[in-house]
């Protein structure tokens, strides 16, 4: 990349009568060649076909790519944005694992050169967590002081625990499950089922 920067950032020498001036510029086209073909070989073989063309020096050629095609850039800005605020947790999977996908999609836009300030992040996550977490949700919501993302994601690691620990399992009455082998064990409710096999 660095070579390919150096060619695209040079503008083509005007010729003059001197040898000096000739051999530059002979230099000059080597150097556009094998940067037009460094840019055309990463491109698709529709736009190839639309860009393989002599009149576009390494230069003229990267800016205009730059131009057109970096407007779909700022609509992938965009739709990462929407798809950070409308991220919503789900019970069934890990909050832990969730969390991680929030701070990917924010470090997506902070490549992009939109970083959200560390609060704004560890309140959104809060947000988000809240109905899943409750009591630790609304702990968070309302403690005093500022609350770190490495500090954060310790807390959001002991209130998964917390949960796993107290997920209650519900009752269900007089349901049997076949074992297999012409005898039934029962149901004590989901997610749980006393297994008990002869010896």
């Amino acid at each position: 990349m660095k070579g390919l920067l150096k060619v695209i950032q040079v503008t083509r020498p005007e010729p003059t009568d001197t040898n000096l001036r000739t051999a530059e510029i002979v230099q000059w086209t080597k150097k556009d060649q094998i940067g037009r073909g460094a840019i055309l070989s990463t491109l698709s073989d529709t736009l190839f076909d639309v860009y393989y063309s002599d009149s576009y020096t390494a230069k003229s050629l990267w800016n205009e790519l730059d131009q057109k095609y970096n407007i779909e850039e700022q609509g992938l800005e965009k739709y990462s944005i929407s798809k950070f605020m409308r991220y919503h947790m789900v019970e069934d999977r890990s909050v832990t694992e969730q969390t991680h996908e929030i701070i990917n999609l924010e470090l997506a836009l902070a490549n992009g050169e939109m970083r959200f300030p560390e609060k704004f992040l560890v309140m959104s996550i809060v947000d988000k967590i809240s109905h899943i977490l409750k009591i630790f949700g609304m702990t968070l919501k309302h403690q005093k002081g500022r609350l770190f993302l490495d500090d954060f994601m310790i807390v959001i690691s002991i209130g998964e625990e917390h949960r796993k620990q107290t997920h209650k399992i519900s009752a269900i009455n007089d349901r049997t499950v076949s074992m297999g082998n012409s005898s039934t064990a029962k149901v004590l409710g989901i997610g749980s089922v006393n297994l008990k096999f002869p010896s």
